[in-house]
């Protein structure tokens, strides 16, 4: 910035933040799609297995689905995590809730609740995720 004037100094900086803005916006719109995407994958994937007696054949196309997803969209389908996204959509059957919570969260954060057994502590503590603003789309710098 030593090349520009004194008003190309105050133009830079008035650009700044309506850029930074929008690149946040934009992060957190992401984060939100991909949260849906994987909620909306272990909705299908339960909600089809539990249909019609499938829970048995089940256990046959968990194995095969997450190849033919990984040949098309790549490694993020792979059968363990297809089975986080199940467990997701489980944990988190509320989707008003959920729509809410990922603006605020990460896949990250997530991830780590699946971990947290009883729904009470898990409210705890995502919960003190938001409140503490531990990660997540809102509050990288």
């Amino acid at each position: 910035m030593e090349d520009l004037d004194k008003n190309d100094i105050l133009l830079f900086s008035e650009l700044k933040q309506p850029i930074e803005n929008s690149r946040q916006r934009v992060a957190v719109f992401i984060n939100v799609e991909i949260t849906m995407l994987y909620w909306n994958i272990g909705k299908h994937i339960s909600q089809y297995l539990l249909t019609d007696g499938k829970a048995a054949y089940g256990s046959s196309i968990l194995p095969t689905l997450p190849a033919k997803l990984m040949t098309e969209y790549g490694k993020g389908f792979s059968a363990r995590n297809l089975a986080k996204m199940i467990k997701f959509y489980e944990l988190f059957p509320d989707e008003t809730i959920l729509q809410t919570l990922s603006a605020k969260l990460s896949w990250s954060h997530f991830i780590e609740l699946l971990g947290v057994r009883d729904s009470l502590q898990r409210e705890f503590y995502y919960t003190l995720c938001i409140y503490e603003k531990w990660g997540g789309p809102r509050t990288q710098g």
